[in-house]
């Protein structure tokens, strides 16, 4: 456990690098050949692997979530046991959504219609991605800062607390914020 702001300091430094370099693939980016299931979660778990544990022993997605999907109509069922740039890149999303928002969320910020326009609103969701991690990464260090400038102390720990509470409020109103806009979208 982190028990010292040098420690939070040198940790915080190393998520912003990572911050930095996360990226998942834009559409032209992604796989042509079309993928069976085992493959599939190969690349899924390739890319967003970023969200399991810091062991990497954990896997983010498995054949039943697939096929939950499919049943739910998030994705359209594979053809012949293969999917596509289509259910790789809906895949994506949901992966990446499903973190802080509930599937019926999820599925309605989901692009519809042919591949052309998946693929628009799929190239689309990663430059959001892509710009929000840079300006969250900024964020954090700017929130942070008042934290990691003074010397420790006796306060030092109730320092790190704010800083987790506050990380904790601030993803909660995010969260709230989002649901709430669904919601109005949605009517």
């Amino acid at each position: 456990m982190l028990n010292t702001k040098a420690e939070i300091a040198a940790k915080l430094h190393e998520w912003e690098e990572f911050l930095n370099k996360l990226r998942l693939p834009y559409w032209d980016e992604l796989p042509t050949l079309e993928l069976y299931m085992d493959q599939v979660i190969i690349v899924l778990n390739d890319y967003l692997g970023y969200y399991a544990s810091e062991s990497g022993d954990e896997k983010l997605i498995t054949p039943a979530m697939v096929n939950n999907y499919v049943k739910q109509k998030l994705i359209p069922a594979p053809v012949k046991k293969k999917y596509g740039r289509v259910h790789l890149a809906l895949l994506m999303m949901i992966c990446t959504l499903k973190q802080t928002l509930c599937m019926a969320a999820v599925g309605s910020m989901l692009p519809k219609g042919d591949e052309e326009s998946i693929s628009r609103s799929y190239d689309h969701f990663i430059d959001v991605q892509k710009s929000f991690g840079k300006y969250f990464a900024r964020e954090v260090k700017a929130a942070a800062e008042p934290m990691l400038s003074h010397a420790g102390g006796a306060g030092e720990e109730l320092e790190v607390t704010d800083f987790v509470i506050s990380s904790a409020v601030a993803a909660s109103y995010a969260k709230l914020l989002t649901e709430k806009v669904i919601a109005y979208i949605n009517g």
